[in-house]
Parts: C-alpha cells; sequence; structure tokens
C-alpha cells in the first residue's frame, strides 16, 4: 500500500522519477518513471544481505507500489545481466504483469532463473533490438552501448514530450574491452546536443579520483600471475562477469592449464554465454570430478564466493567442505572482484582462513586482477561535459558515493543536483522540480525460492536470538497443583559454563515464588508462565547479564 494512496491521481500530468531501491545502497536497483499517468521500470535487481539478516543471503526490493500503477505500467527494461539489475525479475515474476525487455544475453540469463523456479512462462519476457527504438504510448526509448563488466550494457534515453532523460545505468569509458564494442562518446555527445532534461547516473565509484582501467590491462596482468605459479590456482569472481571470465580462460590456455567451473550460478552463466557465443572455446573446462584427477600445475578453478558468503563454492572449498575440490599449502587463491560494501568483514575471514592454510591470496592491491566495471570521478566527469544536463539525480550507490556525485555534478555547473531517497517521488517537469509523494519502500527476504518481509517475526527472532540467545524451560504441574520436581531447563548461544548455577537459582526463586501463590493463581496458565519468566529474569541478568528470548512449556497432569 501507498502512505499517501490518495496522491496516485497527481501522477496524471507531469514527468515524474521514483526509486524503490537503488538509492543509498549497492544493489536491488528498480527505479521507476512517469509521463503524464503512464509508467516504465527500469531494472528489478537483488541485494547481498548484510549481518542484520542473520542466514539471509539475498534481499529483493518490495514493490507493492506496482499493485497501484499495474493498469499504466507499460514495461520493464533491463539494462544489463548483473544480478542487482536483472536478478529480481524471477523473484517477483508473480507481481509482473506487462511485458519485460531485454536485449539477448540478460534475457537468457533470467530465463535460465524462471526455469529454476518453474517459472519461466509466469511473464512476457521479449527480446529488446538494441538497435531500434522502443515506442510506448508516452515514453519513447533508445538504447546506447556502453562499456561494463558483462556483455550488452547499455545507457537508456527516454524521450518524452517534456524533455529527454538520460539513465546511464552502469559504465565506464573503455577504449579496449574484451567484449563488446569500444566506449563510444559520440552519441551522449548528439544527445547532449538535442539537449537533456535530467540525467539519473551510476555513482558507484564517484569517490575515485582519475579513469578506470581497461579490462584489457586484467588480461595481460593475469597471463602474468598465471606464468609465475605451478600450483593449483583458484579464482574467485562474480559469475555474471563473462569478460573477466574469458580472460582467465586466455591465461589459462597460456599456462597450458585446465578449468574447472565451481558454483551454481557460475556454471548456468557460462553455459548462458557459450550459448550466447560469447566463449568460443568450451573444451577448456572440465567437470569436478576430473579437476581432481588432473596435475595441479595443469588447472585452474574458477568460483563463485568472492564476497565471503557461507554457502558460496570458494566458503565450502576453504573450509574443506567440498565433496572434489581440496586445497594444500602453496595453492594460490585470486580474488578478482571488489568487495562490496557490507561484505568486508565475511571477505576478510575467508580470507584469513586461506592465509592460515598457507595458501597464497593475491588481490588488486597486490596485481591488477580486477578493474571495475563503472567509471571513476573523471568519467562521470566527462558523461557531464558531453550531455550538459539541466538536472542531477545520482543513484546506485551509498550515501558518501551520491554525495561524491554530487560534487562532481555541481563542479560541471549542472543547475540542479538532487539526492533523493527509496520511495520519495520526485517531480522532474514542468515547472519546477520537488518531491511530490512518499511510497512505501523496504526489501524482501529470499529463504530458497521463498519471499517473507524483511521485518517478519522470524527475521526478528533471528537477530535476537544472535544477540541474546534463548533460554527454554518445561515445567509439570500436577493434579494437586505441586510442582514436579523434574525441570527442564537449556539455553541456546550461552555460556555453558552458568547452565548449572543458573537452574538451580531458578528452582529455588521460582519455587519459593509458587508456594506463595492460592489455589486460583497456581491454576491459571499465564499466572504461571509470568511467574516462570519473572523468576527467570532475575536469574538471568544477575548471573549473566543477558536478556535472552525465553520458551516456556507448561504441562498439567
Amino acid at each position: 500500500m501507498l502512505k499517501n494512496s490518495n496522491n496516485i491521481k497527481i501522477y496524471e500530468k507531469g514527468l515524474y522519477f521514483l526509486s524503490l531501491g537503488g538509492i543509498g545502497e549497492i544493489g536491488a536497483n528498480c527505479y521507476l518513471y512517469c509521463c503524464d499517468g503512464k509508467w516504465i521500470m527500469i531494472d528489478l535487481g537483488l541485494s547481498f544481505a548484510d549481518e542484520q539478516f542473520p542466514g539471509v543471503d539475498l534481499l529483493v526490493p518490495k514493490i507493492n507500489f506496482l499493485e497501484e500503477i499495474k493498469n499504466n505500467l507499460e514495461a520493464i527494461i533491463i539494462s544489463h545481466g548483473h544480478e542487482d539489475h536483472a536478478g529480481a525479475v524471477a523473484y517477483l515474476s508473480d507481481k509482473i504483469e506487462c511485458p519485460v525487455y531485454a536485449s539477448s544475453f540478460p534475457k537468457l540469463l533470467i530465463e535460465n532463473r524462471l526455469k529454476e523456479f518453474g517459472k519461466l512462462d509466469s511473464i512476457n519476457l521479449i527480446e529488446l533490438d538494441s538497435t531500434k527504438n522502443l515506442l510506448l504510448e508516452n515514453f519513447n526509448l533508445r538504447f546506447i552501448e556502453t562499456t561494463h563488466s558483462i556483455p550488452q550494457p547499455q545507457a537508456i534515453v527516454i524521450e518524452t514530450k517534456y524533455g529527454n532523460l538520460l539513465h546511464t545505468a552502469d559504465w565506464k569509458i573503455d577504449s579496449k574491452p574484451t567484449l563488446g564494442k569500444a566506449f563510444n562518446k559520440n552519441s551522449f555527445i548528439d544527445l547532449g546536443n538535442e539537449g537533456v532534461l535530467a540525467l539519473i547516473g551510476d555513482s558507484t565509484n564517484a569517490d575515485v579520483p582519475g579513469f578506470s582501467s581497461s579490462e584489457e590491462d586484467v588480461k595481460n596482468e593475469l597471463q602474468q600471475v598465471f606464468s609465475r605459479y605451478i600450483n593449483r590456482i583458484v579464482v574467485t569472481c562474480f559469475s555474471s562477469n563473462i569478460a573477466r571470465i574469458i580472460n582467465i580462460t586466455n591465461a589459462a590456455k597460456k599456462s597450458n592449464r585446465k578449468i574447472a567451473l565451481i558454483g551454481r550460478s557460475m556454471k548456468k552463466n557460462i553455459e548462458a554465454a557459450v550459448k550466447a557465443n560469447l566463449i568460443a572455446d568450451a573444451e577448456i573446462f572440465i567437470s569436478e570430478e576430473e579437476a581432481s584427477l588432473i596435475p595441479k600445475e595443469n588447472l585452474v578453478i574458477i568460483c563463485t564466493g568472492s564476497q565471503g558468503e557461507k554457502r558460496s563454492a570458494l566458503y565450502r572449498i576453504a573450509y574443506n567442505s567440498h565433496r572434489n575440490i581440496h586445497l594444500e599449502k602453496d595453492d594460490v587463491v585470486i580474488f578478482s572482484s571488489k568487495d562490496i560494501p557490507g561484505n568486508e568483514k565475511s571477505i576478510n575471514a575467508l580470507k584469513n582462513l586461506l592465509i592460515r592454510q598457507r595458501i597464497e591470496i593475491i588481490t588488486a592491491d597486490d596485481d591488477l586482477v580486477h578493474v571495475s566495471g563503472h567509471g571513476h570521478a573523471e568519467e562521470i566527469k566527462q558523461m557531464y561535459n558531453w550531455t550538459k544536463p539541466f538536472i542531477s539525480i545520482p543513484v546506485h550507490g551509498e550515501p558518501m558515493h551520491l554525495e561524491s556525485h554530487k560534487k562532481i555534478s555541481e563542479a560541471s555547473q549542472v543547475p540542479i543536483t538532487k539526492i533523493l531517497q527509496n520511495g520519495k517521488c520526485f517531480k522532474i517537469a514542468p515547472g519546477d522540480c520537488a518531491i511530490v509523494d512518499d511510497i512505501e519502500t523496504g526489501k524482501l527476504i529470499v529463504e530458497g525460492k521463498y519471499l517473507y518481509d524483511s521485518e517478519s517475526d522470524f527475521i526478528r527472532d533471528r537477530r535476537k536470538y544472535s544477540y541474546e540467545g534463548i533460554a527454554m524451560i518445561s515445567i509439570v504441574i500436577n493434579d494437586d497443583l505441586t510442582i514436579d520436581k523434574n525441570i527442564q531447563l537449556s539455553f541456546i548461544g550461552l555460556p555453558y559454563e552458568e547452565i548449572d548455577l543458573s537452574k538451580n537459582t531458578f528452582k529455588t526463586e521460582f519455587i519459593e515464588n509458587y508456594l506463595k501463590l492460592n489455589q486460583e493463581q497456581k491454576s491459571s496458565d499465564q499466572n504461571v508462565k509470568d511467574l516462570i519468566k519473572k523468576s527467570l529474569k532475575i536469574v538471568l541478568k544477575n548471573i549473566l547479564q543477558k536478556k535472552p528470548e525465553i520458551k516456556i512449556h507448561l504441562i498439567r497432569k
């Protein structure tokens, strides 16, 4: 539901921008545009969960608002295939009633995930021809090929009667990309000459000075790194970074190594890349079983787990719980990826575990084994110089990235720069721009193939249990209202050394107070449970200085 559902009529006239995810965070990108009552969505992605969601790996944006506009939502357009832009489509397919447009490669990735869920036919997924305009009722969309770390990335030009909008999506300037054409600035210069009302732009590396390096540099560096070692080499990266995997493959060929792919998403994405003819030599890939049999100097393992995810391939390998792959002293693990903010603790814990096993770790701090797919500060500045927008709306970044983007925009003489929050609907035109509505946003957690509200009771319970633990007690009351001597008290997540003391102290405290009750009070389950809880809280506070969740099982004979 909308916080202010009666405000839906305000959208009948004018041009608006609304983010349901992707502002103030890395991931869960979900952006909406409205022109005279008609809507489009650009991207529907997921994000990694952090420690405030114990036991949860993934989050998707809450898109309840779509129910309010379902009759006027014309299309969802996927800018590229990364999970933070396309990964939520399958999870939220039941809420999607409009066509979903994606270029051939992201379409394959979405189809693979839909197949996993048995929902391949649940949405109208249409292959987008980015060489042609997509004409909708109140929008004319055209697409500009950019460079990024995945095939077929594109910026989206949104033509409306109020003016042109540029949604950059993820991009960088790369003159020598592994995949696709070199970045061409001319389309952006031409767009700037047409006039750009607003630029909605990627902020990921706005706080990083200078220009980003090319994927070609990584290609050359990986070949040099591989040539230095005769041991087993493990490379972890994002499974969707096809350009990187191609460069790893080339380095493996030059060093006479075969490649084993470890991790479900890694295998699925490579299958899609082979199917799309992005990877020609599929014979270099061998099975996990074969990998365990060939000499280590002839093996490269490419696996998921660069963010320290606890169920990932690298995590299982590091903890020696993988069925086929086991590391040995002096093996090499290359982290060919960037740490996503919020994942630093889990990544460092994984690295430390590997180091303790005397396995060599290589990161981008050591060698150029990773370059970002996002433009640095000078590249963003160039984009403003080319397009000359009247309004800048920084997106795709945490607050520090958005503020850095704002400084670049203001230094580029953009008249208006507005940092928004998810859920704040922004009127772009006509007249003065302003926030006009506040829409409910939030996250849904992914548990298996199911979704739950991020504030569900069981998540709050997990948080509490993880901080305070649980105390469970079973008490039997006989027919004559006496207490059975066999009181069962157990703790989870609390110090074992104090259990016996706590049990004995509680029994004494509770029984003394119970005996003071009259017959009617002893016959009331609620009265007895209240007394149990009160007595146990006093004991635990005095002995453990904790307030665990208390679960009571009261039995009457």
